[in-house]
């Protein structure tokens, strides 16, 4: 805000906050000082001020306007000059100038500090962007009614396009126009709908091997020279790579003969993970697929030691958003996710009150998230993962395991080797409706509950009599 304040003729312009600068042609000449009774009897006799004018004023950003005042003013103030501005035309008009959308007050007032009118001024999107936009829908979606209305931080676009591929060049024009947010409101008169299949293969190996001789599993036994007994260990093998313990050597002096233990193990594990969700939705639509459960997580809440509970998804999880090109190709966003419920590293919450204690276990998790090109029927590999890692540790008696040959009998050997391999692997199709929905398999054609004779006797779980093919003609070989 600029107070502006005479001085001999002259204007001195004082910053006080924020607002507009008024220009000299405001100015009025100097009152010349006048000592006469009459001049101070007049001047103790003027007229109040007239009341003050309100109003409001409406426009678009980026757009100004010229506003003609009640009468002559001498100072003008924005409340937000972020929204508008205001600068003096004349000593009765002002322009305003929109800046931003929002809305804030312009109050003019004369050389006393009286207000002589104010006004609310709003100030709107621009129209430009939304006309811009529709403009250029015309060339990359010809003959389709696509309007554009600009908000605050964005645009919704609404309309009908012919295509899939017409929606998400409009709304990419749009995003690119607006620099905000846009609201895709587009009906697409022809939707494409495509079929998405995912694979998700794993598998994973753990092989060990561990071999050890102790020496020492009695406390009496060992190897007896003259009145003494020769003992010690390697200890055995170490069951697992993180708990070791420490091979030794003592001598007793109990009776006792020689013993000693071999310890060996040998493990393979092999498992395969294999998950196939296939899910249907229109092109330019997010679909999701789930199919597994839900665990609860408990967390206390309060002082009181009340136990609140949330629900934790998992298994085969898909998301994904297909978008139908022009030339038959799929743009295609996927996320697919396949997760397991774990004890390796779960966790305990407990309550204040009851001190109850709930394990809260763990996810393994199998996650992608990718954006690809492909033509119907065509696959790629979106994600994989190939890991080798190797453990060997060895434990034994100083000294005495480190003999050539002869060593191996004071030592245990453990090694552990894990290898896993992932592959993540989509494939869409553009598909159409089957007018005889019978021609859809199901996992249950062909299947009836068995009765008391097929199920005890015969010892079948499936009550349908499948009818053997018949081999056309006199055929020497087999037909298939």
């Amino acid at each position: 805000m600029r107070n502006l304040k005479h001085f001999a003729g002259a204007w001195l312009a004082v910053t006080a906050g924020v607002g507009c600068s008024v220009s000299p042609a405001f100015a009025q000449s100097a009152p010349t000082a006048d000592t006469s009774g009459a001049a101070a009897a007049s001047a103790n006799t003027q007229a109040p001020p007239a009341p003050a004018y309100y109003g409001s004023l409406s426009l678009d950003k980026g757009k100004g306007r010229l506003v003609k005042l009640p009468r002559t003013v001498a100072n003008l103030f924005v409340a937000d000059d972020s929204i508008a501005s205001v600068r003096p035309a004349s000593p009765g008009v002002m322009f305003v100038f929109g800046k931003a959308p929002g809305t804030t007050d312009v109050v003019a007032t004369d050389q006393d500090g009286n207000r002589i009118a104010q006004y609310s001024v709003t100030v709107n999107p621009s129209a430009y962007l939304g006309q811009r936009v529709q403009s250029q829908s015309q060339a990359v979606a010809p003959g389709n009614g696509v309007t554009a209305e600009s908000e605050p931080g964005g645009m919704v676009v609404h309309g009908n396009v012919e295509t899939p591929e017409e929606a998400d060049n409009v709304i990419n024009q749009a995003k690119a126009i607006s620099g905000g947010n846009v609201v895709n409101d587009l009906t697409v008169n022809e939707p494409i709908q495509v079929e998405l299949k995912v694979r998700i293969a794993s598998m994973s190996r753990t092989v060990t091997r561990e071999l050890g001789i102790d020496w020492g599993t009695t406390s009496s036994d060992g190897i007896k020279i003259g009145k003494f007994v020769l003992t010690g260990g390697t200890a055995s093998a170490a069951q697992s790579l993180s708990s070791l313990a420490q091979g030794g050597l003592a001598v007793t002096n109990p009776n006792g003969t020689f013993q000693g233990v071999i310890d060996a193990l040998a493990t393979d594990n092999l498992a395969r993970v294999l998950a196939e969700p296939t899910l249907t939705t229109l092109s330019g639509t997010q679909a999701n697929f789930q199919v597994g459960g839900q665990f609860p997580i408990p967390t206390s809440s309060g002082n009181n030691g009340s136990v609140s509970v949330t629900y934790k998804d998992y298994g085969v999880l898909l998301s994904f958003i297909p978008t139908v090109l022009s030339n038959g190709r799929i743009a295609l966003q996927v996320a697919p996710q396949l997760s397991e419920i774990s004890s390796a590293n779960s966790s305990s919450v407990s309550t204040g009150a009851s001190n109850e204690t709930f394990n809260v276990p763990s996810l393994t998790m199998t996650a992608a998230s990718s954006t690809v090109i492909l033509g119907s029927g065509q696959g790629m590999a979106i994600a994989g993962l190939l890991e080798d890692t190797t453990n060997q540790v060895d434990n034994g008696v100083p000294g005495l395991s480190e003999i050539p040959l002869l060593g191996a009998l004071f030592r245990g050997d453990a090694f552990q080797r894990q290898q896993q391999e992932l592959v993540i692997t989509v494939t869409p199709y553009l598909v159409d409706p089957v007018n005889t929905p019978a021609t859809i398999a199901s996992p249950d054609d062909g299947w009836t509950p068995p009765n008391d004779l097929q199920r005890i006797l015969q010892l079948r779980d499936n009550g349908t009599n499948t009818v053997a093919t018949k081999i056309p003609g006199d055929a020497g070989f087999m037909v298939q």
